[in-house]
């Protein structure tokens, strides 16, 4: 009876995550992916289906509770990323909504089942929730969203050596680039960044691992101090599958369109180095998205300016022990 009971969880928790798959290629279809229905809707549904198969014993433990609904997402999402029909940016963003929101469906579910002794059909009704959601959801208007975000970094070195590391960081090694949750999650790392010429109207040529390329159109110069620019992505660079359709750099969803670097001289011979980044995200839920865009851009920025503080302050060390 024990077994029966165990492939009966075993049933819901596949039955649940193939649900998810066959709405993902839907809504893959119809170029949805971004969306409420899909990031906030369907976890519920996800969470519901495995308590449906539970018996009455297995609803009063809370360990099957969390364990059931947290299997059925995490095979979704191995199974989505196996398939290839997500990619792991977008997986790692949307894990957490999963889990909230299904763990939330299976407890009110939970609640249900052990309190209300009808028929079941108001509760299979509920699997229809993400499509109905997904119609809705074609009437509304994504909105854009532009959000800054600004980070700093102190350097124990002065203004004029961080100044010309700022404008020429050239052939950047593996070894110069710290450990991010960026890299972790499949970001490409700067390979190298150069001016054509000093001054307004300069550019700067951005290169990233897999070929990718940028250009930073000089806005504003001020000699010592920093530069202001437009960012501006070459498309053709970017190989396929490098970078999640959603998140990508100057798509539908996602682009960073300028930005600014900033030093400030300190006491002691050190400088506070500042990089600002302005950049837009269109969304139906834009709250949630800025959110992780935030996060990841500030990551992105401190591997950036740790670049520039290590040779920086490489370069300090040996002209002061020079000198001595």
């Amino acid at each position: 009876m024990e077994k029966r009971y165990k492939f009966r969880n075993v049933y819901g928790i596949v039955l649940a995550a193939l649900y998810g798959i066959v709405f993902l290629l839907i809504i893959s279809e119809n170029h949805t992916l971004v969306s409420i229905s899909y990031v906030f809707i369907l976890p519920l549904i996800i969470g519901t289906i495995p308590v449906l198969f539970s018996t009455k014993e297995q609803l009063l433990t809370f360990k099957s509770l969390i364990l059931i609904p947290w299997g059925s997402i995490f095979l979704f999402v191995l199974l989505a990323f196996a398939l290839k029909l997500e990619g792991i940016i977008c997986l790692v963003i949307i894990v957490a909504p999963f889990i909230l929101l299904g763990t939330l469906a299976a407890f009110i579910v939970r609640i249900v089942r052990l309190y209300y002794h009808g028929p079941k059909t108001p509760l299979y009704s509920t699997l229809l929730l993400p499509l109905v959601f997904l119609v809705v959801e074609q009437n509304m208007t994504p909105a854009d969203a532009f959000q800054t975000v600004t980070t700093t970094l102190e350097i124990n070195a002065p203004q004029a050596t961080v100044w010309e590391h700022l404008k020429q960081v050239k052939n950047i090694q593996p070894h110069e680039i710290q450990p991010h949750f960026i890299h972790q999650i499949n970001v490409p790392k700067p390979v190298t960044g150069y001016l054509d010429h000093e001054g307004k109207d300069g550019t700067r040529y951005i290169s990233w691992d897999k070929g990718i390329q940028f250009k930073f159109d000089i806005q504003e110069w001020h000699e010592g101090q920093g530069f202001t620019y437009l960012v501006k992505l070459d498309e053709h660079s970017i190989p396929p599958n490098t970078l999640d359709e959603h998140v990508m750099l100057g798509g539908e969803f996602f682009d960073v369109v300028k930005g600014a670097y900033h030093i400030t001289p300190l006491t002691s011979g050190k400088s506070l180095l500042t990089l600002t980044s302005t950049y837009r995200v269109t969304t139906t839920f834009n709250f949630y998205c800025t959110w992780w865009a935030d996060f990841l851009m500030d990551d992105l920025h401190k591997m950036i300016l740790e670049v520039i503080k290590t040779r920086s302050e490489t370069t300090t060390h040996y002209v002061t022990a020079a000198t001595q």
